[in-house]
C-alpha cells in the first residue's frame, strides 16, 4: 500500500488535470451519496430518543374499509387505546400519542401556544401520552422524573418539558422544576421533568410540551372515535405476528358487537363494511420505507419492488459517476499501454499490473472520498433547512432543525462511506484496466503513448 500511495502521489505531480478531475468526481459522488446516507440514517436508525425503532409498531387509526373500495380513517379515543391495545400480552410497551405516529408528520393539534408574559406567547409542539411513552422513547432527565401511573389515572395537570422550552420561559440554568406551564386555554400544568429535547427530524418524538392523555380525552360522535394515533413496542417478530392476529379479531369481536360505538362512514346503502386494525403493521424501518414509496395513496409496495426503488438510487448517485470515471480512467490506460507492456516483458504479472492500477487509483478515490465525506456534513448541516426539507414535513422544520452529533458520525456511515467509496474505485478502475492489460504485448507496445 506505500508503494501505491507513492505512485498515486506521484501521478498527482505528473498528471494534475486528469487527477483533479477524477478527485472532483468522486469527491461529489460521494457527497451525495452521503446526504442520503444521512438522510435515511436519520429516518431509520436507533437515534436518541428512538433507541428502539427496530422494535417500534404504529397504528394510525380506526380504518373502516367497504367491499366496494370505500374507506374512512379517524384517530382512535382513550377508550381505544386502553380496551385494543393496553392490556395486549403481545405489546411490551404501548401509549397514545397525538403526533401522526410513524408519518412523519406533526399535525395541526399538535400546535399549541405557552403564555410567557403578558400578551407574549411561545408557540410549541405538544403531546399527550401515557407513561409506557417514555419507557418506548428514552429521553434523557435532566432534572424530574416522568409523571406516573398515579398521576395520570387522577387527571393530574402535570407535564414534562424540554430543556429549550425551559430555558425560553423562565431563562438560562433555571431549575423548571415544580415551577407551572400556563397554556393558552388557560390550563395550568406543573413541570415534573425536564428532558434533553430530541430534534424535529425525529417527528415521532418531539414535542416541547408532553402530558398525560388522561387530562383532555376528546371523542367526537363514537366512543371509540378520538385524535390518537397508537405507538408500541413488541419483544420480537413472533410478538408482532402473535399481535396481527390478536387485533384482527378484537377487529372482528368490535364490529359485530359494538359497531354504534365505532365511527359511521356513508358508503351507500348494502355495502358490506369491516374494522381493520393492522393494516401494514410491520417496525419502523419497514413502516418508513413503505409510507414513503406507497402505490399511489393507500397502495404498498412489495419488498422487491422497494428493493428495485433504492437500487435505481444507488445506480445513479454511484454507477454514473463511476462511469464517466470509468472513461477517464480509460484514456489514462491507452496512454500508458507502452509502459505495461514494457513491464509484461520483463515478467510483471497481470495481476500485478491490474493491483497497481487499483490501488492508484484508490488512493485517488480515498483522497476524493474523504473531500465529499467532508462536503457533505459541510452541505447538511450548513443548508440544512434547504437539504432536510426535501425529505421531512417541512412544517415541522425551524429555520434551524436540530442535527445531533450521532447524525453525522455514526460508524454505519463510516462504514457506508468506505464501501461507496470502495465500490466506486472497483467499477471505474479495475474494468478499464483489465481490458487494456489483456492486450497483446506487441500491440500494447505500437500504440501511442
Amino acid at each position: 500500500m506505500t508503494t501505491h500511495f507513492r505512485q498515486a502521489l506521484a501521478l498527482l505531480r505528473e498528471e494534475r488535470l486528469f487527477s483533479g478531475i477524477y478527485i472532483a468526481g468522486t469527491a461529489l459522488a460521494i457527497a451525495f451519496t452521503m446526504v442520503m446516507a444521512v438522510v435515511y440514517y436519520i429516518k431509520l436508525a436507533p437515534i436518541y430518543p428512538e433507541p428502539n425503532r427496530a422494535r417500534t409498531v404504529y397504528f394510525e387509526g380506526i380504518r373502516i374499509e367497504a367491499e366496494n373500495g370505500g374507506m374512512g380513517q379517524t384517530g382512535f379515543s382513550a377508550k381505544a387505546y386502553e380496551d385494543w391495545f393496553k392490556s395486549s400480552p403481545n405489546i411490551e410497551y404501548c401509549s397514545p400519542t397525538l403526533l401522526a405516529a410513524g408519518t412523519g408528520k406533526t399535525i395541526g393539534r399538535c400546535h399549541t401556544s405557552v403564555v410567557r408574559g403578558k400578551d407574549d406567547y411561545l408557540d410549541v409542539v405538544r403531546n399527550e401520552v401515557s407513561t409506557d411513552f417514555f419507557r418506548i422513547y428514552e429521553y434523557e432527565f435532566l432534572s424530574g422524573h416522568p409523571f406516573t401511573q398515579k398521576e395520570v389515572e387522577g387527571k393530574e395537570a402535570v407535564c414534562v418539558i424540554s430543556d429549550a422550552l425551559a430555558e425560553r420561559l423562565y431563562g438560562k440554568g433555571v431549575d423548571a422544576l415544580g415551577k407551572t406551564v400556563e397554556m393558552e386555554s388557560d390550563l395550568n400544568l406543573r413541570v415534573v421533568g425536564v428532558v434533553r429535547g430530541g430534534s424535529q427530524l425525529t417527528p415521532d418524538s418531539y414535542a416541547d410540551i408532553i402530558m398525560p392523555y388522561s387530562m383532555l380525552d376528546v371523542k367526537f360522535g363514537s366512543d371509540y372515535q378520538g385524535v390518537y394515533s397508537i405507538v408500541a413496542t413488541v419483544r420480537d417478530d413472533e410478538h408482532l405476528q402473535a399481535l396481527k392476529q390478536e387485533l384482527d379479531d378484537v377487529a372482528t369481536r368490535c364490529w359485530q358487537s359494538h359497531r354504534d360505538q365505532l365511527p359511521q362512514f356513508g358508503f351507500g346503502e348494502g355495502v358490506k363494511m369491516k374494522l381493520v386494525l393492522t393494516r401494514n403493521l410491520e417496525t419502523h424501518p419497514m413502516h418508513v420505507l413503505q409510507t414513503e414509496n406507497r402505490d399511489g395513496m393507500f397502495g404498498r409496495l412489495t419488498n422487491w419492488q422497494l428493493i428495485k426503488h433504492y437500487a435505481g438510487i444507488l445506480f445513479v448517485l454511484l454507477f454514473v459517476p463511476a462511469l464517466n470515471l470509468c472513461g477517464i480512467v480509460g484514456g489514462r490506460m491507452e496512454r500508458r499501454s507502452a509502459e505495461m507492456a514494457v513491464r509484461k516483458t520483463f515478467g510483471a504479472r497481470r495481476s500485478t499490473l491490474l493491483n497497481q492500477v487499483v490501488g492508484e487509483n484508490l488512493v485517488l478515490t480515498s483522497i476524493g472520498g474523504v473531500i465529499g465525506l467532508l462536503l457533505s456534513w459541510l452541505a447538511i448541516y450548513g443548508l440544512r433547512t434547504q437539504i432536510l426539507g426535501m425529505f421531512f414535513d417541512n412544517s415541522n422544520l425551524s429555520t434551524a432543525p436540530i442535527v445531533e452529533g450521532e447524525m453525522l458520525f455514526a460508524p454505519t456511515l463510516f462504514v457506508g462511506a468506505f464501501f461507496a467509496i470502495l465500490l466506486l474505485n472497483l467499477l471505474a478502475a479495475v474494468v478499464p484496466a483489465w481490458w487494456s492489460l489483456r492486450k497483446p504485448i506487441v500491440e500494447s507496445m505500437m500504440e501511442k503513448r
